[in-house]
């Protein structure tokens, strides 16, 4: 394990990557820890500088020569594979919940190709409990801060599209272009963040689709991160990539897009906290750069055999490629 002082030196100076890359995946749980905190759990308040730093985990730490083929898939669910028409969207509520079940219907093959994000937060979600319920404090806010990345990855419109780097409507290099080049200072940019977070959390629509189980939240902000997927689009077709106009229209919606993001965030660890019965208060705790975590979506899988579990079959190989060659090491 790298120390955490180690990670903080490698995102601020050396790796700028990751959906959002490094500066909006902090945002999305930095943000989301304070709104959690301010929701009657400070506890994340007292980590969110720790949940900050291990958001970029699963990029910088996680997508190593031997573990990267796995990995990659888990940062992404491409979701008009399944509903072609955006407009039909909500036909995703339907997506099977269990990992086992869309292998069933789809073929794993397919599930693998398609990316398996959300079954990801499910897995980290069910990690962190059972290592709070233990008592492991350390790896339970690890496991938080890797869960918050994916979460992350799932408010990026690209994250969520066959389409992930325009290269089927003329954007290319969108990708890169729209979660890092064109994401300025973090700390103005979370100011921005944290109001359109706020305001979300008082919108009744996103309160009612915040409810039902957690794959039902993580299916809610998947379809509203792929009804903006063309808005990114038709923003760089119109304005293109260098006029200020440009510039500020798209971050104004990445900006909207980060802040559903750590609002989602925010949900999801109230429950997190509740379930685990996390009853410590204003505690920061140690943490360290976790080492790697299998992807492990069967039923079968406990969070005891997930530590350190087995790595996917050799099948997925060849459904990376691409997406990573086009965006990078998002």
């Amino acid at each position: 394990m790298k120390s955490l002082v180690l990670g903080l030196c490698v995102v601020l100076g050396v790796c700028e990557a990751g959906a959002w890359g490094a500066h909006g995946h902090q945002i999305v749980s930095y943000v989301g820890s304070e709104l959690t905190g301010e929701n009657g759990e400070p506890f994340w308040t007292s980590n969110a500088d720790n949940m900050r730093t291990l958001s970029t985990v699963p990029d910088r730490v996680w997508k190593g020569p031997k573990t990267k083929k796995d990995e990659a898939p888990t940062h992404f669910f491409q979701a008009d594979a399944y509903v072609k028409d955006v407009n039909q969207c909500d036909d995703l509520l339907n997506f099977p919940k269990r990992y086992d079940d869309a292998v069933d219907k789809y073929g794993e093959s397919v599930i693998i190709k398609n990316g398996t994000a959300p079954y990801r937060v499910i897995q980290m979600y069910n990690l962190a409990v059972a290592a709070f319920r233990r008592g492991d404090m350390a790896e339970g806010v690890e496991d938080v801060g890797a869960m918050s990345h994916y979460i992350g990855d799932l408010s990026q419109p690209l994250h969520v599209s066959e389409n992930y780097d325009g290269q089927e409507t003329g954007n290319d290099g969108i990708h890169a272009w729209f979660e890092t080049t064109n994401l300025g200072d973090e700390m103005s940019i979370r100011d921005d963040v944290m109001d359109r977070a706020h305001a979300l959390l008082k919108d009744p629509n996103f309160m009612k689709e915040s409810t039902g189980d957690l794959a039902d939240i993580l299916n809610h902000e998947i379809i509203r991160s792929l009804e903006k997927r063309d808005e990114v689009l038709q923003n760089d077709t119109k304005l293109g990539r260098q006029s200020k106009q440009a510039q500020q229209v798209q971050l104004a919606l990445a900006e909207d897009r980060m802040a559903d993001g750590a609002a989602v965030l925010s949900i999801v660890m109230e429950r997190l906290s509740r379930e685990a019965g996390l009853t410590q208060k204003s505690t920061e705790i140690p943490v360290q750069d976790p080492s790697w975590i299998a992807p492990d979506f069967s039923s079968t899988a406990s969070p005891k055999s997930q530590k350190g579990g087995q790595h996917y079959s050799d099948m997925m190989t060849p459904f990376v490629s691409n997406l990573e060659d086009a965006c990078g090491a998002f």
